[in-house]
């Protein structure tokens, strides 16, 4: 006896809510994904200012030393 058209619909509702659900899952994942990504873009954001900070702290204090043995190469 072959199968009844009740039987065929219970298997694609059954299908159909087993896809429902691995799209919610995907979904869910997809949004931690994109959470996680935003959290590491906004430190490296303050990685790249700290580090241009420090490297602006290095120029000014060569500049300062290459000031002081400049006016002590000019007093001599």
């Amino acid at each position: 006896m072959p199968p009844s058209a009740e039987t065929y619909e219970g298997i694609v509702m059954t299908e159909v809510s087993e896809m429902s659900q691995l799209r919610e899952l995907h979904d869910a994942e997809f949004w931690l994904v994109e959470s996680k990504l935003m959290d590491l873009k906004d430190r490296v954001t303050r990685l790249e200012t700290t580090i241009a900070r420090g490297v602006l702290l290095l120029v000014a204090n060569l500049a300062g030393v290459v000031m002081t043995l400049a006016q002590d190469f000019l007093r001599q």
